[in-house]
């Protein structure tokens, strides 16, 4: 079992790391522009709290399937897929949130502002996937073993996704940026802060 295990978690481990390592070297180049280098550059915190929430959520994402290895006695081709589209979706919103040609960014806030559609979006569809993935791990009944807290955190998605769909006020994104940020942190480590059940 644990070499199937092994063998399936293989790609989306590379998905996650790529991701990951898209997020380090997006900092790396925000850094290097701030340093002076090229035009000077206007950091954001909603920008900055978004960025943050993805790598925390990825890192949370790696240490939470190991859980699989206990809780699937039997792979589905269904399984996979849900959990390669997963980390898929974890690494198309890094992608999102990391601009592809830094020369032509000025302002992260305007950076986001113009990303938002397509981040608040995927980012619904990342948390459906995640319930999905909960309720692939033991059903509904493992889905309320996460809690009162996990639970309205995930039902929260809702309103903060169309809300920064539709808002245009940098203000309304930071604070949902750092509201999501400290929470998904609070319940990454209240939820599952060790591998073992």
């Amino acid at each position: 079992m644990a070499d199937q295990f092994a063998h399936v978690m293989v790609l989306t481990s590379i998905i996650i790391g790529l991701g990951i390592t898209h997020i380090l070297v997006g900092v790396g180049s925000a850094i290097e522009r701030v340093s002076g280098v090229g035009s000077r550059l206007r950091l954001s915190w909603a920008h900055a709290g978004w960025l943050g929430y993805v790598f925390v959520w990825m890192v949370f994402f790696w240490w939470w399937q190991f859980r699989l290895l206990e809780l699937l006695t039997r792979w589905t081709l269904g399984h996979y897929f849900l959990i390669v589209f997963y980390a898929v979706l974890l690494f198309l919103l890094a992608v999102i949130l990391i601009p592809s040609d830094w020369d032509a960014i000025d302002s992260l806030d305007d950076y986001l502002l113009s990303k938002r559609r397509w981040f608040y979006t995927v980012l619904l569809v990342t948390n459906l996937a995640d319930l999905l993935d909960s309720y692939f791990k033991g059903g509904w009944e493992y889905v309320l073993d996460l809690g009162a807290v996990s639970l309205a955190g995930t039902a929260a998605t809702i309103p903060i996704c169309i809300a920064g769909v539709r808002s245009r006020n940098i203000r309304v994104h930071s604070v949902m940026a750092i509201a999501s940020f400290v929470w998904l942190v609070i319940t990454g480590f209240d939820v599952f802060p060790n591998l073992s059940f």
